[in-house]
């Protein structure tokens, strides 16, 4: 039995001086980023076959040959097409810093917790203390098992870097319970149904899995750093507060310091394309478990 082969010198030529014509640039980003030639200056697809593509890449004044492999062989020439977009799209998510393309991707998840009434009437300025006090309370349980999680990674060469000395957020919560809810504080709170379930998953992902207990932590704590400083600021307002009362939202360094050494380090955390999906995966799931614990809150407005 015969075959013919898809990949005969005139498609192979074609293919190649349409992307030399019409996407050299794209050939750059795959060759420096997946052809292990970081300071690759140009870069021009030379032939290709069913299992992979060459180039030649300019490098320090002189021509480096590249070879990259396709993610299977090839038995059709409509195949080439995406695998060189496959490819494009993997140089991408290699290039781009992490921090910057987690926080493009779940730019939409940011404002479900913001829309509840709840939410509303915090930043309005409409809650009584103990309205208020309900959402310290909620999130006390929250930050408690995180905060358990990072002792337990404490050890993790990938997550502990990422439990930065004055992030942590559980002694200015117990500090502002006592002010809201007295003493005994412990005795009168417990976690609704939609807080149970954000522990539960915390409880899931956060002590086994590096990229999980930095998704949580960094949809908690960055927020904290964020806008969460313009939320403080309102509670301040609304119930006449300097310090006490308003500890949560207080830190010993400047959030945007914090903010930074956090984001150099999701940038430098070693994961591949593959397990930075599943990190901004998780990062969506805190962001619905938040609007939940949220939403949850509308009923102390009753």
């Amino acid at each position: 039995m015969t075959t013919t082969d898809p990949f005969t010198p005139d498609v192979v030529a074609a293919i190649t001086r349409h992307m030399n014509d019409d996407h050299a640039a794209d050939s750059v980003l795959i060759v420096r980023t997946l052809g292990g030639e970081p300071g690759a200056e140009t870069a021009a697809m030379t032939g290709l076959d069913a299992d992979g593509a060459d180039f030649t890449a300019r490098t320090g004044g002189r021509d480096v040959p590249v070879r990259i492999p396709w993610s299977r062989r090839l038995t059709e020439r409509a195949e080439v097409r995406k695998e060189v977009v496959r490819m494009y799209q993997e140089a991408r998510r290699v290039a781009e810093p992490f921090a910057a393309r987690l926080r493009a991707a779940t730019r939409p998840d940011h404002g479900a917790t913001e829309t509840t009434p709840y939410m509303t009437a915090l930043l309005d300025g409409r809650l009584t203390r103990d309205q208020y006090g309900a959402l310290i309370a909620q999130l006390h349980f929250v930050y408690d098992v995180l905060e358990q999680a990072a002792d337990h990674m404490r050890d993790d060469p990938v997550a502990a870097p990422f439990d930065l000395a004055g992030l942590r957020r559980l002694p200015g919560l117990e500090a502002d319970l006592v002010h809201f809810h007295g003493p005994a504080w412990a005795s009168r709170i417990e976690p609704d149904s939609a807080t149970a379930a954000y522990c539960e998953r915390l409880r899931e992902v956060c002590f086994d899995w590096p990229g999980g207990f930095v998704a949580h932590g960094y949809t908690r704590y960055l927020g904290d750093l964020s806008g969460g400083q313009a939320i403080g600021a309102r509670v301040a307002r609304a119930y006449g507060l300097d310090g006490d009362g308003v500890r949560f939202y207080q830190f010993d360094e400047k959030p945007k310091a914090l903010k930074d050494r956090y984001r150099a380090l999701l940038d430098a955390a070693p994961w591949s394309p593959a397990e930075q999906d599943r990190v901004i995966d998780e990062v969506r799931t805190a962001y619905r478990l938040n609007a939940a614990l949220a939403a949850a809150l509308d009923r102390t407005l009753a």
